[in-house]
């Protein structure tokens, strides 16, 4: 870290001042107007980096001189001018920004959550239809839960759930087991496939994501996001669909 006296020159390198045009610009602050001469004393620095650095703040619009005969006399700017140094890089980096970002490597990102109870259920499956727009399909396997208390209250939920997915559009689909036929009963759901042979339970598809619900001992739901793991189930599920349903 830098210092000169008591004054921590540190962010002067962080907004892109070298070590020796720290040095030199602090060393013309205290000497007002200077000739190399003094400057080289003032900063302990070798003869050709004071002339190269004098001219690189020059450049940089921290210097100014003045030809006397054929002696140059350096003056440093006003500090004030680091403000206005700063935000010219700040509108370069902004005008730049967009042209790297048409560079970028658009990457689909997995990611998994997890839900516990029946609040992180209905958390959940809020989440998993969130980006779904008109027209997307909804595709369910069929729902499984041991204890039949439990089971009620999340077909009664469901019947609610249905709601939000009519009122956003989506096209509902499942592939469930004949015991479900009383819980369905009455519910606005036409596209429904009961099949007499062991399937998949608890899982839901919808666009890039996948949602398991095993409901075991600690009720936990888990949310993935990936389009890969989406489509192997789509797959699979309208293997079933497009073979049984009539």
């Amino acid at each position: 870290m830098e210092y000169m006296g008591t004054i921590d020159t540190t962010i002067l390198n962080d907004v892109g001042l070298t070590n020796a045009e720290i040095k030199i610009y602090m060393a013309l602050l205290g000497l007002g107007t200077s000739t190399a001469g003094p400057i080289l004393e003032k900063t302990g620095l070798q003869n050709s980096v004071v002339h190269l650095t004098l001219h690189k703040l020059v450049e940089k619009g921290f210097v100014s001189f003045v030809k006397k005969g054929s002696v140059k006399h350096y003056h440093p700017v006003d500090p004030n001018y680091l403000v206005k140094f700063i935000d010219e890089k700040k509108k370069r980096i902004e005008a730049l920004v967009p042209l790297l970002a048409s560079q970028q490597q658009k990457v689909e990102r997995n990611e998994a959550e997890v839900f516990e109870g029946l609040a992180g259920l209905k958390a959940m499956l809020h989440e998993f239809i969130k980006d779904a727009k008109k027209g997307d399909e909804y595709l369910f396997f069929s729902f499984y839960v041991e204890n039949p208390k439990e089971f009620e209250n999340i077909f009664r939920f469901y019947n609610e759930f249905d709601k939000e997915r009519e009122r956003r559009g989506l096209v509902t689909k499942g592939i469930l087991t004949p015991s479900l036929k009383p819980f369905v009963k009455g519910r606005n759901m036409r596209n429904l496939l009961f099949v007499d042979f062991p399937i998949l339970t608890n899982i839901s598809i919808c666009r890039d994501k996948v949602i398991f619900t095993p409901w075991e001992d600690q009720k936990i739901s888990f949310l993935v996001k990936s389009r890969q793991l989406a489509d192997s189930f789509r797959v699979y599920f309208y293997s079933i669909w497009n073979k049984y349903k009539k």
